[in-house]
């Protein structure tokens, strides 16, 4: 018998798998992917929020919810995200004191980061998800996953599933979030360009590399992510 050939795609991921032992080293002293294993609230904010801008208007937004809600902040669930929202007038109201003026997309008539993330509270709060064991809950049935996940993907501006990967992952469920910094560091190790390589093929690669590296997905998507925006990515 000759031999048998690799697997679609496994040079590809072979080849991540190089950059990333090259790059980033060994996976025992990276610094680890964190998340609000308590709040929901948190969870929403943060994953909506962080697409475009420097991650310090995300940290910005997180700690004036945490200084509204005080010690709540760490176990809010969808409820208590929609009552601040009630509580400032709605969505623009509550870019004013709690988040910002930062838009879906870079337009000037797009709508407010705010009004995603009310819709996206509203939209879990609906099916029952108030909690983060309410979300792990409806994750564990198939069918009920996928019911969660459409309704995040319905949210404005959130079609793409981007803010939906970094949602579960800062809820405890391991994923990657293929944004700009992950997608370049793929078309690196694949010698291309970024316009080349689209988010779902990022997101593949890169959750199976973390599996040939023995490291989870979420942590081997935090390394990178922190190499490439230049933080320092090991303790």
């Amino acid at each position: 018998m000759g031999r048998q050939s690799p697997p679609p795609g496994a040079e590809d991921v072979e080849a991540v798998v190089r950059h990333c032992r090259t790059r980033l080293g060994r996976p025992d002293g990276w610094i680890r992917a964190g998340g609000y294993p308590g709040s929901l609230a948190l969870c929403v904010i943060d994953s909506i929020q962080s697409t475009g801008p420097r991650y310090t208007s995300v940290v910005n937004v997180v700690g004036r919810y945490r200084a509204h809600r005080g010690a709540h902040a760490d176990e809010d669930g969808t409820k208590a995200l929609l009552g601040t929202f009630a509580e400032f007038g709605g969505p623009a109201g509550w870019a004013a004191r709690i988040g910002n003026r930062n838009r879906t997309f870079a337009r000037p008539y797009a709508p407010l980061k705010a009004e995603a993330i009310h819709e996206a509270a509203a939209a879990l709060d609906r099916l029952g998800i108030d909690g983060v064991a309410d979300l792990d809950l409806a994750m564990a049935d198939e069918s009920s996953a996928q019911e969660v996940e459409r309704a995040w993907r319905g949210v404005v501006s959130q079609s793409s599933g981007i803010t939906w990967s970094y949602f579960l992952r800062l809820a405890g469920h391991p994923g990657v979030k293929a944004d700009r910094m992950i997608v370049r560091f793929v078309a690196d190790a694949l010698s291309g360009t970024a316009s080349g390589v689209r988010p779902e093929r990022a997101r593949v690669l890169v959750t199976d590399a973390a599996g040939e590296l023995g490291v989870s997905a979420s942590d081997l998507d935090h390394a990178i992510w922190r190499h490439q925006s230049g933080r320092p990515w090991t303790s």
